[in-house]
């Protein structure tokens, strides 16, 4: 292995320093993935700590699962961003990382004085990541932006309610905060590139009302002078072989059944499409339980050219035979005397480590580490920091 193969061999992004001061999840998993891929990762958490540690059930509050997810293997530190002397900390970090990232509101990093200006005296090669929710530019601009409120605003939620046809609900998943962060860590890695070729580092917004629209794949659907009234992706109920899903419209299902297996159709010639589209669905369904087992479903489904899979809760998708076979979870320190599964990245390069670094950070676990080692300062120094409540720390029991 030549040097600059073994240089990249424990992570792609060896030797990149990364600033992380966001909170919850959007930013936070951001720094996630570049971390796993080898970068070291600076935390700035307030002195009460990053709120995702207590959003999670009441069971799991402090070392959440959440904050699990979005924090293995970074480093923490606790600064109150609204003393002098924790904006200094914030100046002095500047100059020694490649890349910021934060999901403040617009404007609330430059009324600290620490936004891209600050960054770029300090720092003129590093890069700045700024998520949130509407765009500096936007009237929505201070408005607060989680998940569920962008799912509402960006029309998705909504779409979701139409194409289920049930009642308008909420997604369980964090699906607006989880798209920006992607498109935010490739665009991050894009600048990051420019600035060593260039000595120069940029400013990236990536508003996440912007981003959700931009990656749901029915955007440009909805666009259609004509709406697509066919009937999709349909998922069959065969009863005693649990759920079905397909994937293609329930027309091309029905036809290649229908041709492959001679199913007939119940349906009266001259009825009306939502009568003809139930009993040919029914149908289905009668044949698919007629099978002895659910692989046989499936297998039938591959000899029509039909694309399929049974529906499965997701504890079962996580635990079951397919995440085995991929060595998919990876069990960290859960700082409470046992265990936690988290699912390992699923990017795996033939020659560099992507993988979950180390267990997740208690709050300030490294302020001594952070400001000592890597800006220098004395102990007394660091003391007196601590004093003063400008850093701050958790218990090394806090659960």
């Amino acid at each position: 292995m030549n040097e600059p193969e073994a240089r990249f061999a424990n992570g792609a992004l060896g030797g990149v320093r990364i600033l992380d001061l966001a909170r919850v999840l959007a930013g936070p998993y951001v720094s996630r993935i570049l971390c796993d891929m080898g970068a070291e990762v600076i935390k700035v958490e307030p002195p009460e700590g990053d709120q995702v540690r207590l959003i999670a059930p009441k069971h799991d509050q402090g070392m959440s699962a959440f904050y699990n997810y979005v924090n293995v293997g970074k480093k923490s530190i606790c600064i109150d961003l609204r003393t002098d002397d924790g904006k200094q900390i914030i100046r002095d970090l500047y100059k020694s990382c490649d890349a910021v990232v934060e999901n403040f509101r617009p404007g609330v990093l430059d009324r600290l004085g620490l936004g891209w200006e600050s960054l770029q005296r300090e720092n003129p090669k590093a890069v700045m990541l700024s998520l949130n929710g509407f765009g500096a530019d936007s009237a929505w601009n201070e408005k607060r932006a989680y998940a569920p409120i962008l799912h509402a605003i960006t029309g998705i939620m909504h779409d979701q309610g139409q194409y289920s046809q049930q009642p308008v609900a909420q997604i369980n998943h964090a699906y607006a905060d989880t798209t920006s962060a992607l498109h935010g860590a490739v665009a991050l890695l894009a600048a990051l590139r420019v600035a060593e070729a260039t000595g120069k580092g940029q400013f990236i917004e990536v508003p996440m009302f912007d981003a959700v629209l931009a990656t749901y794949s029915e955007a440009n659907n909805a666009l259609l002078p004509e709406p697509d009234d066919r009937t999709m992706n349909p998922i069959y109920d065969t009863a005693k072989h649990g759920v079905i899903a397909t994937a293609g419209a329930a027309r091309l299902v029905w036809h290649l059944i229908k041709t492959k297996f001679g199913v007939e159709d119940p349906a009266p010639a001259d009825a009306d499409i939502p009568t003809k589209a139930q009993a040919r669905r029914e149908a289905i369904e009668a044949w698919m339980g007629e099978h002895p087992s659910r692989d046989a479903v499936q297998a039938s489904l591959a000899d029509a050219g039909i694309a399929s899979a049974p529906v499965v809760p997701l504890f079962d998708a996580l635990t079951g035979s397919l995440a085995k076979e991929r060595d998919l979870l990876v069990e960290i320190d859960d700082r409470r005397g046992g265990k936690r599964p988290l699912v390992r990245p699923p990017a795996r390069f033939s020659s560099s480590k992507n993988e979950i670094r180390n267990h997740a950070p208690r709050r300030g676990e490294h302020n001594a580490d952070v400001l000592g080692n890597l800006l220098g300062y004395d102990v007394e120094r660091i003391r007196e920091l601590e004093t003063n409540e400008v850093i701050g720390s958790g218990s090394p029991d806090e659960r």
